[in-house]
């Protein structure tokens, strides 16, 4: 498919939900308290599922401010990101089903209480996951 500025069509369970959890920072908002993900609260070192089968193009913890991090390529220009692991369980270059244990949960960097970030992206452009979440 070729990628255009707008996603296709929202679609209520395109993507699984990483973990369980309640939201504690929606996506969006404005300044420093923007984002391009949402945080789930989690119980530390809880599974972290992957939200579609795609392939692992990032797994480390090079990228400042989340930690150790999973970036999941996946059909239709998505990708989805997986940040404050406390351990990632995938390489990069290897592929992941949709629902496979990919990482334990963590804290931010910065600390705080145990959570996961997660981002969906169209292309380069962050999107709202909720839209795309069962």
């Amino acid at each position: 498919m070729k990628m255009t500025g707008t996603p296709p069509s929202v679609r209520k369970g395109h993507f699984l939900w990483p973990a369980r959890g309640r939201i504690l920072k929606p996506f969006g908002g404005q300044g420093k308290n923007a984002g391009n993900g949402i945080e789930i609260a989690v119980r530390k070192g809880s599974p972290v599922h992957s939200a579609a089968a795609g392939k692992v193009i990032y797994s480390g913890n090079g990228i400042s401010g989340y930690g150790n991090l999973i970036i999941l390529q996946h059909d239709d220009s998505f990708y989805t990101v997986y940040g404050f692991n406390s351990k990632n369980l995938v390489e990069a270059g290897g592929f992941v089903s949709k629902g496979q244990k990919i990482a334990l949960s963590g804290v931010p960097p910065s600390g705080g209480s145990p959570r996961l970030y997660f981002e969906v992206r169209y292309g380069k452009r962050p999107v709202n996951p909720i839209f795309y979440l069962p």
